[in-house]
Order: C-alpha cells, then sequence, then structure tokens
C-alpha cells in the first residue's frame, strides 16, 4: 500500500485533492458578517438547496434512508454529482443527514475540476469522503490516481492509497496552481 506521507507530495496532493471533495457535511455556515464565499473544492453544505433528479426514488423509514436511481443528478451551486444510485441515510430524530452514498459511474465537476471513481460514501460522522473503483481527481491537466482516495474534511487532509497493481499515480503541472493562488482558489500550507 502506497500513500503519500512527504510534505511535497502532501501540498501538491491537497491542489488536486481539493476538487475531489464532494460532500463536505460538516461545513462550516458563513457568520453574519462572513459573505458566503464560493467553493474552493467539491461539496455540498448545509444551507443551500440541493436538487436531486432520478428515474425513481424510495423513502423507507424503517431504515432511516432515502434511495434515488437511474440517472441521478445532484445539483448545489455550481457543483454537480452524477451517479446510477444514491443513497442517504439520516438522523430519525434530527431529520440530518449522517451519510451519502454514490454508487455506479460517479463523476463530480465544478468548474475544471473533475473527480471520478465507481463509489464515493460521505460520513458526517467521521467527517471523511472516500472515493473508491478506480478514482481518479482531475483539475486542468493535473490529475491524480489510486485504489482509495480519502478526505478528512475537518483537517483538511487526503491519502491516496494503491496497491502491488495500482499504484499511486500523479501528474501535476505547478503552473496551472499559480493562478490559483492569486485568485483566491486553492491555497497551500
Amino acid at each position: 500500500m502506497n500513500m503519500f506521507s512527504s510534505k511535497p507530495h502532501i501540498i501538491g496532493l491537497k491542489f488536486l485533492f481539493l476538487f475531489a471533495v464532494m460532500l463536505a457535511m460538516g461545513a462550516a455556515a458563513p457568520t453574519k458578517d462572513e459573505p458566503k464565499k464560493g467553493s474552493t473544492a467539491f461539496e455540498f453544505n448545509k444551507q443551500d438547496p440541493i436538487y436531486i433528479t432520478a428515474d425513481w426514488m424510495e423513502s423507507d423509514q424503517s431504515k432511516n434512508s432515502i434511495v434515488y436511481k437511474g440517472r441521478v443528478v445532484t445539483v448545489q451551486n455550481d457543483m454537480t454529482m452524477r451517479s446510477e444510485m444514491l443513497t442517504v441515510y439520516y438522523d430519525p430524530e434530527t431529520k440530518q443527514m449522517k451519510q451519502i452514498v454514490a454508487e455506479g459511474k460517479v463523476n463530480a465537476t465544478q468548474g475544471n475540476r473533475v473527480a471520478t471513481g465507481e463509489k464515493a460514501v460521505f460520513d458526517d460522522k467521521s467527517k471523511t469522503v472516500t472515493l473508491t473503483g478506480n478514482p481518479v481527481m482531475r483539475q486542468g491537466n493535473s490529475q491524480v490516481s489510486g485504489t482509495k482516495v480519502i478526505y478528512f474534511t475537518e483537517q483538511d487532509r487526503s491519502t491516496v492509497e494503491g496497491d502491488k497493481n495500482n499504484r499511486v499515480t500523479a501528474v501535476m503541472f505547478p503552473d496551472e496552481f499559480k493562478g490559483q493562488e492569486q485568485s483566491g482558489g486553492a491555497k497551500t500550507k
């Protein structure tokens, strides 16, 4: 299993991974004095409406879930996610989302950022987003891929794992990130 762990790789990977995050379910609401800004990463927030279209939907109160199937399109602000199935698990008391699972040809786009894979699991309790099934994240010409990508939303940290048959691969074009730093997009630590 390979993981990026050295500082230069983490900084470079951070740029690439910022667009891979689709649901930072614990995203903080802007304060009344802070204007609402565009996201630098794929994420759903708890303030703006989420629009979902699908061929079929089932709500199961005994499982505290809602399942959407068939050409599922999920939109919030400037982010669009497509999948074959989307399952939302919610807390029966608070009606807040606990976990969202997108499966089958998952594709999320926001501007020039694209994340693809076969399954994406967004967990509010652990504050993670896990992308599996040949995950590939692209921003402009840069991309990173592996067997599993985990983004820790509260820590703004990610890991990309590989195995003996599918090592972590990254192609980065540093010049593409210069404009983002100046325009307030992705930032380095």
